[in-house]
């Protein structure tokens, strides 16, 4: 069903979370002619998706279903981009190596190709040499420990906060959606169905529809619904140099490190082990992040005497089972909800089928993500604060 489609024409809709995926679908929602409210405390962006690696790909994306959904909003993302005009989406490829040493990782990477090979996912076998020369002159990929390259040609990374700001104020400017700069703190409802959004301020925002979309504390927001919503929270730490003499077109995944681009020449560094301080309290004052750098600099010589600027903590949420939650909730008329991990790669297609969601089109891409999948999650009833 077309964009634009009277079925929504001034249903008022509030969306929780400015997030990629709020940020995405409250544009597209507001395309459609619906009165869209954002809730956001701080600024788009500004938690899990401006905190993260940001790594657009469906590189390890299982079942086939979630890897072609992955893979088909990295095209997504571009076209977004063109449509508002942005530059928050960098598709340089990405590089993947394991030493020969490492027979198991050998085997998986191989055994991962031959499987994205048969999904049809374009996948390049390079010689350490021809990534070099041709990709990444400013990276050392050790000739005589690696003997094959694996390159993903589509992939890529963004700026989390460029997309959700840039989604959310187009859809201020262009459709006259609102931001609202608040903390949810409850829903009202009306016979049994949430008719609107209780702020920690007092206000109530009247609503057709509430979409969840505040990633991390998603199980909070559905809390106030009754409902458990079936995720774990996933800390992520990250560490960013100063601006640095390297040129990196890709995304990197090496042994010692990940890494890719981060902006006015910075790099950002992520790998093994790195999630375990975010627990720690670290930062540059810890010996960690330096021993980030010095780590990375074994693949790029040029960041020898880099010092790290600064760290970041993300908190990603994760489905009971790894996939999206994405649909009306079951339990609760009025209720939506779009909770997932790979929320920056996904955000550009979630934007759209969720439109054509509720403009009844029932897209087939939806259902392996219905929240009725998990069953009856139903706790106390509605945290009614207003009737």
């Amino acid at each position: 069903m077309s964009i634009g489609s009277a079925f929504l024409q001034g249903a008022q809709i509030v969306v929780i979370g400015a997030g990629a995926v709020g940020s995405v679908v409250a544009y597209r929602l507001a395309q459609t002619g619906a009165t869209v409210t954002i809730v956001e405390s701080r600024y788009p962006g500004a938690g899990t998706s401006g905190n993260t690696f940001a790594w657009l790909n469906a590189f390890s994306k299982e079942p086939r279903h979630y890897h072609r959904l992955n893979a088909g909003s990295i095209r997504e993302h571009q076209d977004l981009a063109r449509e508002l005009d942005g530059d928050w989406v960098h598709i340089g490829g990405g590089l993947t190596w394991v030493y020969h040493d490492d027979e198991s990782g050998t085997r998986k990477l191989r055994d991962r190709v031959r499987q994205l090979h048969q999904w049809g996912y374009r996948i390049e076998i390079l010689t350490p040499e021809q990534a070099m020369r041709d990709l990444e002159p400013d990276l050392f990929i050790d000739p005589d420990r690696v003997e094959e390259v694996v390159y993903a040609p589509i992939e890529g990374w963004l700026n989390g906060v460029g997309l959700c700001h840039t989604a959310a104020s187009s859809a201020v400017r262009r459709y006259g959606a609102r931001i609202v700069r608040d903390e949810v703190a409850g829903f009202s409802t009306r016979y049994g169905i949430i008719d609107g959004v209780t702020l920690a301020s007092g206000e109530t925002l009247p609503a057709d529809t509430v979409i969840n979309a505040a990633g991390p504390t998603a199980d909070r927001i559905a809390g106030f619904a009754g409902i458990e919503l079936p995720i774990t929270q996933q800390p992520g730490f990250l560490v960013v140099t100063e601006p640095a003499p390297i040129n990196l077109k890709t995304i990197v995944h090496s042994p010692e490190i990940f890494m890719h681009g981060d902006g006015g020449w910075r790099v950002l560094l992520q790998g093994e082990g790195f999630d375990a301080m975010a627990e720690h309290n670290v930062d540059l004052n810890h010996p960690f992040p330096w021993k980030a750098v010095e780590n990375a600099t074994k693949i790029a010589p040029t960041l020898r005497g880099i010092k790290p600027e600064g760290t970041r903590i993300g908190v990603r949420p994760m489905p009971k089972d790894g996939l999206p939650i994405i649909g009306f909730d079951s339990e609760v008329p009025g209720l939506y909800h779009t909770v997932m991990h790979s929320g920056i790669t996904l955000a550009a297609t979630v934007g759209r089928l969720v439109t054509e969601d509720f403009l009844g089109a029932e897209p087939p891409e939806l259902e392996p993500y219905r929240p009725e999948r998990f069953g009856a999650q139903s706790t106390e009833g509605v945290q009614v604060t207003g009737e």
